[in-house]
Parts: structure tokens; C-alpha cells; sequence
């Protein structure tokens, strides 16, 4: 169970008082001109309804605010309301690619206003991270459990992987990020945008709708901010993805069912955590099943909490159109019930759908996208949350710099300016062509059926530690690289593999795969 202490009773609204309400200064909103969305805008009711989950408790998390003095002065005031303060950022969405930056730009004195609608609930899904990559960040402690080794099991015969996992505390982390937050003078805001207008060449404006308290859902207003962060997540709900002409590519899927659940007992190590389970036995008792198993591959991944409960979830492998939840969840009790787990009571239930791949945001906006709305899950994996907290100071950086002086850019262009730099540093040359590779491998990866996938993955665990580290770590960072990564993983695999990998190069990554072991100086003339 998470520490009683983290809990608590619903805290009031962050005051807007100085954020002007719509009503004294502008048409309604459905009058105004809202920031153009792409097509791939239809993602999120998908994506909203996948990430819902039931609550761990009636209380949500304490989430700090920071008090505001002229919150108290305006409730007295006689007379009209001054003009809102220009924030040098406003970051759009609170989950732990905006809070980490929020909090990443407080420290380089940078003054930073958050909104969120879900500001006092907890993060709805389960992360987990390998452990080192959070211990870099100073992160290492935000864990429920950590454990020593990782278990996979490809065929009949386990892997084990002597690399720590841990499994992130939701409210521990998000805590931690609101108190950094806080302590830097970042003010938080919970309200739901709905829409971001650029008024000039050096300010955008971001409208709201304040949620909680007894105007919930009444009371709008505006931000004012130099520079705009959409944190939102996988619908690029304000930012634009690349694609005009018709070559936008809509992203691939990975979907997940899980569950929370006490149980009398379970087969798996307590202190080890089940990466992968691709093991089928389940599924061989019917000829439906059989062949829907073979066609659209599922594993099991697990986190044992104590002899009697575990979080257990039923996840597809990436592919161009996703395993219903309704057959996950069919799949994972099949499972559960062949391997001799009974479950007496689901604490709670998990619904994750995650695009990976297709084509990244544009970048020629001026809205920043970072987290989920900047693409920045590892296309073949999933992974995201440990990428975005490093990447943050860097982002972070790149907008203080280019918001000073010593940016060395007029007030009129700075905003763009901004824009650019931050793009640049977040989808650099290298970082796109390494994500054209990763690519290759989660469209290689969508195409086989399970007895492929089972051959793919002992051979990719069979990879020297760094090796296969690297690619789950975003980290083949050069095209010398990636070359010697491809020719290892060519000369363990076996034969299927092999001509599965000839025929996909054909088939599948075509330029986009010999672009990304091309030098950088050969592969930049592909630039448009």
C-alpha cells in the first residue's frame, strides 16, 4: 500500500484571481480564433479513455499551491482588474513531463505557471524504469519496490537479466516533483485549457476554465506567457505533428491491460521482476485462441508486492492496429487461471494505449511540445518517463537562454526564436535518425507472430548487456553505432530472423533505415 501520509483530503483551488477572467476582456471563446490542430487531433478521446483507471483511494494527493497575495487583494477590489502578469512560460498539463519541467525552468530563474484540470489526482498509470536510469536523476528513491534482477521468459526457458527494475511510486514521484515546484516559485493552476492564440510576435495567450471549488466550469480566464509548453500528452491537443501533403504517418500501438490484485499465491520470484512472459500455454485450448495468439502476440509482465498481491498485466506487442482491452483482459485471467493464480479482489484496473512511432511534431510552431506531446516515447518500447525527467534541464536550459538577453534576439523574434532552439535540441539531426532505427525495429517487431517474436527477443537478449541496453535507453547515439548494433544482433539471430530481417529492410525501413547508419553529413542532404 503507498504511505497513509501521502494522502489527504482535497485541497482548494490554486487562486486565479490574477489571471483575468475572460468576460471583462475578451469575446467568448467560441468566437476567438483557436491554435489549428492536425488530423492526428482525433487521438484523444482514444487516448483519454485508455489511460483511466479506478482510484487507489476516496482522497486524492496533496498538491501545494502557492498563495497568492493578490488572489486576497482582488476579493476587496473596487476597481477593474489590472492587466495579467506575463509569465515567461506557461506549461500546459501536470504529469511528470510537466512538472519536471515547471520545475527544471524554476531552477534557472525562470518564472513558470502550470495548468491542469486533474492538478490534486494521482497519475493514473504504473511506470516502471530501470534503475539506474532513475538513479541519474536523483530519482532512484520514488519506488514501491526495486528489484535486483529481471526475469524474460521468450520460450520455456527463463532469461534473467542481472539489471535492477523498480517500480516508480506514483505519488512519491509526483509529490516530489510539486514540492520542487513549489519550492521555485512555480505557480499551479488547476484549470483546463482550451485554447492557445499568439497575439504577437513576443506573446501567446492561453485560455482556461477553472476546475474545483463552486465555480467549476464557470470561471475563464487567460495566461499571459512568452512562451508556450504543451505537456499534455499523445494527442498533440495543442501542438501539430509533420505531415503536410499527405505524408503524415499515424503512429503504431502498444495497448495493456493490467490489474492490482490480491491473490492466494502467484508461481513468480517475489524479488524479481517478470519483464516479459511470452509463454502460451493458455491460449492452446481453443483453435480461436490459438490462432489469435500466433497472429497478434501478448506477454505478461509483472510486479509482486508481497506473497499475496501483485500488479499483473496482459500487454500486445506494438502494432499498426492494437489488441482490444476487452481481449487483453480475457487474455491475462486465461493466463492467470492456468498458471494457479486465484484472485480474491482487484484493488485496482489499468487501461494503457500507447502510440509509438509515426511521424514526429512539426518543427516550425511556435508551441513546444515536450513529454508525450513532443513524441518522446522510444517507438519500439514504450519507454518514455525516464527520457523525459533527463531531458528536462536540458529543455529547460535551452528556453532560459534563448528567453535572456544573452539569447541575443529581439523581443519581436524572440518567441519563434525559442521554438526552434527548443525543437532542435529535442529532435536534433542524430536523435531523429537514431528514432528512424528504433523505428525499424518496432515496425520488424509488429509484423512477426509469436514464434518470431519469441526467436526475436532471445537473440535480442542474447546481445551484450550494453548493447541491448541501449537500444531500451534511446542510447545508439551514432550511426557507427547502430551499424555495429545491427551487425551483432544479424550475426546471433537465427535464420528466420535473419531473412525476416532482409525482407524487412526491403519491405519495411527502405531509406529511412539506410539513412540512420548513413554519417550525419551524407544524411542531412535528406533534409528538407
Amino acid at each position: 500500500m503507498y504511505p497513509p501520509s501521502l494522502f489527504v483530503a482535497p485541497l482548494p483551488l490554486a487562486p486565479l484571481a490574477p489571471l483575468v477572467p475572460l468576460a471583462s476582456r475578451t469575446p467568448s471563446l467560441q468566437q476567438r480564433p483557436r491554435f489549428p490542430l492536425h488530423p492526428r487531433a482525433s487521438l484523444p478521446a482514444a487516448f483519454d479513455a485508455a489511460n483511466t483507471v479506478s482510484p487507489l483511494s476516496p482522497r486524492v494527493t496533496q498538491v501545494p499551491h502557492v498563495p497568492s497575495p493578490a488572489a486576497a487583494r482582488a476579493t476587496h477590489a473596487t476597481a477593474p482588474e489590472p492587466p495579467p502578469r506575463l509569465h515567461d512560460v506557461a506549461v500546459i498539463g501536470a504529469g511528470p513531463a510537466g512538472l519536471s519541467l515547471a520545475a527544471a525552468l524554476a531552477r534557472h530563474a525562470v518564472s513558470v505557471v502550470v495548468l491542469d484540470p486533474a492538478l490534486h489526482a494521482p497519475w493514473p498509470n504504473h511506470y516502471g524504469v530501470w534503475r539506474d536510469e532513475f538513479a541519474q536523476v536523483g530519482l532512484e528513491d520514488c519506488a514501491t519496490a526495486v528489484y535486483p534482477t529481471t526475469a524474460v521468459y521468450a520460450g520455456p526457458e527463463k532469461i534473467t537479466l542481472d539489471r535492477a527494475y523498480l517500480r516508480v511510486d506514483r505519488v512519491m514521484l509526483k509529490e516530489r516533483l510539486m514540492s520542487r515546484c513549489v519550492d521555485g516559485g512555480v505557480r499551479l493552476c488547476c484549470a483546463a485549457v482550451s485554447a492557445v492564440e499568439h497575439v504577437s510576435e513576443a506573446e501567446s495567450e492561453v485560455y482556461f476554465t477553472a476546475v474545483g471549488g463552486e465555480g467549476e466550469g464557470e470561471e475563464t480566464g487567460v495566461v499571459r506567457a512568452r512562451t508556450v509548453v504543451d505537456c499534455t500528452g499523445h494527442a498533440l491537443r495543442f501542438t501539430k505533428a509533420e505531415g503536410a501533403g499527405g505524408k503524415f504517418r499515424a503512429p503504431w500501438a502498444q495497448a495493456a491491460y493490467g490489474i492490482e490484485a490480491e491473490v492466494e499465491s502467484y508461481p513468480y520470484k517475489g524479488d524479481e521482476m517478470l519483464l516479459m512472459d511470452f509463454r502460451d500455454a493458455h491460449m492452446q485450448e481453443e483453435e480461436g485462441w490459438r490462432r489469435a495468439s500466433n497472429e497478434r502476440p501478448t506477454f505478461l509482465y509483472v510486479f509482486p508486492s508481497g506473497e499475496t498481491r501483485a500488479f499483473f498485466e496482459e500487454t500486445s506487442v506494438i502494432a499498426p492496429t492494437a489488441v482490444p482491452f476487452e481481449e487483453l483482459k480475457e487474455r491475462l485471467y486465461r493466463r492467470l487461471r492456468h498458471d494457479g493464480v486465484r484472485v480474491k479482489r482487484v484493488i485496482e484496473e489499468e487501461r494503457s494505449l500507447i502510440p509509438m512511432g509515426g511521424s514526429l511534431p512539426s518543427r516550425a510552431q511556435r508551441v513546444v511540445g515536450f513529454g508525450g506531446a513532443a513524441c518522446l516515447v522510444h517507438p519500439a518500447t514504450g519507454y518514455m518517463v525516464a527520457r523525459t525527467v533527463a531531458m528536462a534541464d536540458v529543455v529547460a536550459r535551452t528556453i532560459a537562454h534563448g528567453l535572456s538577453d544573452s539569447g541575443g534576439l529581439s523581443g519581436k523574434t524572440r518567441a519563434m526564436a525559442v521554438s526552434e532552439a527548443v525543437w532542435t535540441v529535442t529532435w536534433s539531426l542524430e536523435l531523429r535518425r537514431q528514432r528512424d532505427f528504433l523505428a525499424f525495429g518496432a515496425e520488424l517487431l509488429g509484423v512477426l507472430d509469436m514464434d518470431e517474436s519469441r526467436r526475436f527477443f532471445e537473440a535480442f537478449f542474447a546481445l551484450p548487456d550494453e548493447l541491448w541496453g541501449r537500444f531500451l535507453g534511446f542510447g545508439l547515439d551514432s550511426p557507427g553505432v547502430r551499424t555495429y548494433f545491427a551487425l551483432y544482433f544479424f550475426g546471433i539471430a537465427s535464420w528466420p530472423i535473419r531473412w525476416g530481417l532482409l525482407r524487412g529492410i526491403v519491405e519495411i525501413g527502405r531509406w529511412g533505415l539506410i539513412r540512420s547508419v548513413l554519417p550525419l553529413w551524407m544524411s542531412a542532404r535528406d533534409e528538407s
